[in-house]
């Protein structure tokens, strides 16, 4: 098995660093070196498995790359899913990035909810024409987010799609990866967004919060054709996006909860200011009376 390499590229300033293990791998990494290229022209490429020269320290290359990249790419076949390599570069591109969305991983024959941990907490994307299509998108919102890149990917997709059709079949004898049943994964949603922090049980012994949180997660899934389909897939945006949703609606629903007490424990206290004044002023008026009726004055 070959050595992994990265692929790297300068965006408008942006780098992005792509990283494979294994020969079907690179095959997928290559194409992606050369078509990126095409449908974004100002890419100035970098790869080092062509670009390196002779003597220079290859893993002092890889770190300097990993250190300065803004946008990395996993290129995942089912062989390799498990490979040291790849999780210890995925692992380096989500501490340097810090942003889920711009380390995708590009499965080759499998669908991205089949993705094991590191690599499943990332959005990933299949070896596909949509797949390939959302990535294309993150990137140019990057590099140059006024670019027209569904024009420009219609145009050049025909080229990857030719590239990638000719990557041969593994010669390892590995099982496609399934995604997670649906319903235990839905269920699963159902029980993080339920679960709450002790420190917030602590807040709202009631746990109410926890019950608003699932009816709000319910209603988003309900309400929202795509997101429901994206959760079903397994997408971790979509999950993180529906837990964060949750929550939020959650809280604004707890805020307007605590403004109604508040408002009323208000109103009750001007009626009770006014019921006290009426009181005060009925009783000034029986002793201004009674002081009339006295003569006095």
């Amino acid at each position: 098995m070959d050595a992994p390499a990265p692929i790297s590229y300068t965006l408008a300033g942006v780098k992005v660093f792509i990283s494979w293990s294994g020969p079907r791998s690179r095959l997928v990494a290559d194409a992606l070196r050369e078509w990126i290229h095409d449908v974004i022209q100002s890419v100035e490429c970098f790869c080092s498995t062509e670009d390196i020269r002779a003597g220079q320290r290859w893993n002092n290359e890889v770190n300097t790359w990993l250190a300065d990249t803004d946008f990395g790419i996993l290129c995942v076949t089912p062989e390799n899913m498990r490979a040291p390599w790849l999780n210890f570069e995925a692992g380096a591109l989500a501490k340097r990035i810090n942003d889920d969305a711009r380390v995708v991983p590009v499965t080759l024959g499998f669908l991205p909810a089949a993705l094991e941990e590191p690599l499943k907490q990332f959005n990933g994307v299949p070896a596909d024409e949509q797949g390939i299509l959302r990535l294309m998108r993150s990137i140019a919102e990057i590099a140059n987010p006024g670019m027209d890149i569904e024009r420009t990917f219609k145009r050049w997709w025909s080229d990857l799609e030719s590239k990638l059709a000719k990557v041969p079949d593994s010669d390892e004898k590995v099982s496609t990866p399934e995604p997670p049943d649906v319903s235990e994964m839905l269920a699963d949603i159902m029980s993080s967004v339920r679960g709450l922090s002790s420190d917030v049980r602590n807040m709202y012994p009631r746990n109410g919060p926890a019950l608003l949180e699932f009816r709000a997660a319910a209603r988003a899934l309900a309400s929202d054709e795509g997101l429901r389909d994206d959760v079903a897939r397994g997408n971790p945006s979509a999950i993180r996006f529906l837990r964060e949703r949750a929550r939020t609606e959650a809280s604004e629903q707890e805020r307007a909860v605590h403004m109604a007490r508040e408002n009323r424990a208000r109103k009750e206290l001007l009626r009770e200011e006014w019921e006290a004044e009426a009181a005060e002023d009925e009783a000034r008026a029986a002793i201004a009376e009674a002081k009339a009726e006295n003569g006095e004055h």
